[in-house]
C-alpha cells in the first residue's frame, strides 16, 4: 500500500483523538454559554465518530471475511450519515449565535435546513439497502453508485441555506467568529467538489476535522476573550467600588460637623490611607501676591512634617504644575529624576519624595490651591479619587455655608434631579422606625434604553432618562429615586389606593406623551410591616411587565426618538 494510504488513515485518526480531547476540553469549561457548549460538544463528538469510521473504512476495504464486511457496511453507513448529522448540529450552533430562542420559530430557513438534513440522514440510513449511495462487492471493496450525487446535494443545498442566514445576520457576531464558521462549510465544499472526480482520499471528512480545529481555535479565543473581559470588569468594579466607597466616606467626613477644618483634616487622613502615602496636604494660592501656602497636612507616622517649612513659596517654582492645572489635569512625578533641572527638585529632594501625585482645585475656573500626596504606595497612578474630591474640598475650603450644598449633592442625583440611591437607602431604613397608615410604592424602567445608547449614543440616552425624570418630578418631586441607569422608585407614604392608583396612571400617561416606553410595578398597602419586602414585589411586578413587553416587541426600542428634545 501506499505512503499516501498510511497518511490518510493516521490523519483521520488523528483528527477523531483531537475532536475528542476538544470535546473532554469543552465539558470541563463551565465558562461557556450553556447552548452553545451543548451544540458544539455534539459537534466534536460526532466529528470524532466520522473520521474514526472513515479511518476503519479505509483501513478494511478490499479485506475479504464478513467480519470486515460488516465494519466496512457500518463504517461507509456513519460516513454519510454523520455528514448530516454534525451539519445539523453546526446548524443548531449557528443559529445560537444568530438568534434570541423566541425569534428562531419565525425564520422559514431555520426550519427548512433541519428538514433537509432529517431528510438525508434518513436517505442515508435507507442507502446501505437500496445501495443508493455506494455498494460493497464479494470482495469487500467499496463503490459509488450511480445515485452517489444525491448524498452531495443536500448537504450543499443545508450549506447553502446556512451562509444565506450568516450573511443576512452577521452583525450579530463576532468577526472571528464569523469567519470560522463560513470557513466551516466553504473548505468541505471545495474538498467535496475535488473528491467527485478523485475520492481515493477522504477528502471531505479531512476537511471537516481541519475546519472543526479552527473552529475550536476561534471558541477558545472567544471564550478566553470573554473570561478576560469578565475579569477585568470585576477589577473595574472592584475598583469603582472601592473609589465610590472611599468618596462617600470622603464626602461624609467633609458635611459631617461643623468644625470645617477637623472635617478637612480628617478627610486627609482618610485619603493618606487610601494611598498608604508619606503626606497627603492642601496648599493654597494667593493670586495676587503670587505664592502658595501649605495650609493643612497629615502624615504617616514617623514622618516629619513640612507645613512650617512650606509657606510663602513663589508661584514660579511650580510654574510647571501650573500648566497641567490650568489644563485641569493631574500632576503625576513617577521619579524625582524627572524633576532634575527644576526649581522643586531640591524642594522634593529635601523631603525624601521620590514620588508625588498632585491634582488642582479651582473655583469659577480660578485655580485657588492644589492637593498633594508624597510617595504614594498603592493607587499611585490612579488619581480619581483626588480628581472626584476636588470639588467639594474647593467649596469646603470657600465657605462654611456650603456644607449644606455637599449635603444636596449626596443626596441628589446630578443628572436628574431626583434623589440618589442614598437618599433612597435612608427612607428604607426611617420607615423601619417610623411607620405609617399605608403606603404606595412603584418601580419604574425605561424599556429600550440600551438600543438608544447603541444607536443614537448615551447622550440620547441621558435626554431620555431626564425626560422622564423631569415627568416624575411633575408629580412626585420629594418621593421620588433614581436608584440606577434608567431604574426609578417612588415612596409615598399616608395616601389613598384610589389616589395613589390614579397618580400613578396619570404618571404613565404624561411619560408616554414624551413618546417613551416604560415598564411599571406598582403596589399598594395598608400599615405594611416591611418596607423592603413591599418594594421587592414591586420591582417583580415591574419586571413581569418588562417581561411582557420584550416578549412582544423583542429586542425593539421602543417609539422614543432620540432626536433633540430640548
Amino acid at each position: 500500500m501506499s505512503e499516501i494510504y498510511y497518511m490518510d488513515i493516521a490523519f483521520l485518526i488523528w483528527g477523531s483523538i483531537f475532536s475528542m480531547i476538544a470535546a473532554l476540553c469543552m465539558f470541563l469549561s463551565k465558562n461557556y454559554n450553556r447552548e452553545k457548549r451543548r451544540w458544539m460538544l455534539c459537534m466534536q463528538i460526532t466529528t470524532a465518530v466520522l473520521l474514526m469510521s472513515d479511518a476503519l473504512a479505509t483501513m478494511f476495504d478490499g479485506c475479504p471475511g464478513a467480519g470486515y464486511t460488516v465494519i466496512l457496511q457500518i463504517g461507509n453507513f456513519l460516513l454519510f450519515a454523520l455528514i448530516n448529522v454534525i451539519l445539523l448540529f453546526f446548524h443548531e450552533y449557528v443559529i445560537c449565535y444568530l438568534f434570541a430562542k423566541s425569534d428562531r420559530t419565525k425564520i422559514f430557513r431555520i426550519k427548512l435546513n433541519r428538514c433537509v438534513l432529517i431528510a438525508g440522514i434518513i436517505l442515508s440510513a435507507v442507502s446501505p439497502f437500496l445501495h443508493l449511495y455506494y455498494l460493497i462487492d464479494a470482495q469487500n471493496i467499496y463503490h459509488r453508485s450511480d445515485g452517489f450525487f444525491v448524498s452531495l446535494i443536500v448537504p450543499v443545498l443545508a450549506v447553502l441555506v446556512e451562509l444565506s442566514l450568516l450573511i443576512q445576520y452577521r452583525k450579530n457576531i463576532s468577526k472571528s467568529i464569523l469567519g470560522s464558521m463560513i470557513f466551516y462549510m466553504v473548505f468541505p465544499l471545495s474538498a467535496m467538489m475535488i473528491q467527485i472526480r478523485y475520492y481515493g482520499l477522504a477528502l471531505i471528512n479531512m476537511s471537516i476535522g481541519i475546519a472543526m480545529i479552527l473552529m475550536f481555535v476561534m471558541i477558545t479565543k472567544e471564550q478566553n476573550h470573554e473570561l478576560e473581559n469578565l475579569i477585568r470588569s470585576r477589577e473595574e468594579t472592584a475598583e469603582r467600588l472601592e473609589i465610590s466607597t472611599m468618596l462617600n466616606r470622603c464626602v461624609t467626613e467633609l458635611t459631617s460637623g461643623d468644625n470645617i477644618d477637623q472635617a478637612i483634616q480628617n478627610l486627609l487622613g482618610i485619603i493618606n490611607d487610601y494611598f498608604d502615602a508619606d503626606r497627603t496636604y492642601i496648599f493654597r494660592i494667593d493670586p495676587i501676591r503670587q505664592v502658595t501656602y501649605n495650609t493643612y497636612e497629615c502624615t504617616k507616622e514617623h514622618v516629619s512634617r513640612q507645613i512650617d517649612n512650606l509657606q510663602e513659596i513663589p508661584l514660579s517654582t511650580i510654574s510647571t504644575w501650573m500648566k497641567k492645572f490650568e489644563e485641569s489635569k493631574v500632576y503625576y512625578v513617577a521619579d524625582l529624576e524627572q524633576e532634575k533641572g527644576t526649581p522643586t527638585y531640591e524642594i522634593l529632594a529635601v523631603q525624601n519624595i521620590d514620588q508625588l501625585l498632585a491634582v488642582p482645585l479651582s473655583k469659577d475656573n480660578q485655580i485657588i490651591g492644589f492637593m498633594g500626596i508624597d510617595n504614594p504606595r498603592n493607587h499611585n497612578e490612579d488619581a480619581t479619587l483626588l480628581s472626584s474630591l476636588q470639588f467639594f474640598i474647593t467649596n469646603s475650603l470657600m465657605k462654611k455655608k456650603e456644607k449644606e450644598y455637599l449635603r444636596f449633592l449626596s443626596y441628589r442625583d446630578m443628572l436628574t434631579g431626583l434623589y440618589n440611591r442614598n437618599r433612597y437607602m435612608e427612607t428604607v431604613n426611617e420607615y423601619q422606625e417610623n411607620h405609617c397608615e399605608s403606603i404606595g410604592v412603584a418601580f419604574i424602567d425605561l424599556n429600550g434604553l440600551k438600543k438608544i445608547n447603541d444607536w443614537y449614543g448615551h447622550e440620547a440616552g441621558d435626554r431620555m432618562i431626564r425626560k422622564t425624570a423631569s415627568c416624575i418630578l411633575q408629580f412626585f418631586p420629594e418621593n421620588s429615586f433614581r436608584i440606577g441607569g434608567d431604574e426609578f422608585v417612588i415612596v409615598i407614604r399616608d395616601v389613598k389606593q384610589q389616589e395613589f392608583e390614579e397618580e400613578m396612571q396619570r404618571l404613565r400617561s404624561s411619560i408616554e406623551r414624551q413618546r417613551i416606553s416604560i415598564s411599571m410595578g406598582m403596589l399598594w398597602r395598608k400599615q405594611p410591616k416591611d418596607l423592603e419586602d413591599m418594594l421587592k414585589q414591586a420591582d417583580a411586578l415591574m419586571y413581569e411587565e418588562k417581561e411582557a413587553y420584550y416578549r412582544i416587541n423583542g429586542n425593539y426600542h421602543g417609539f422614543y426618538y432620540a432626536g433633540k428634545q430640548e
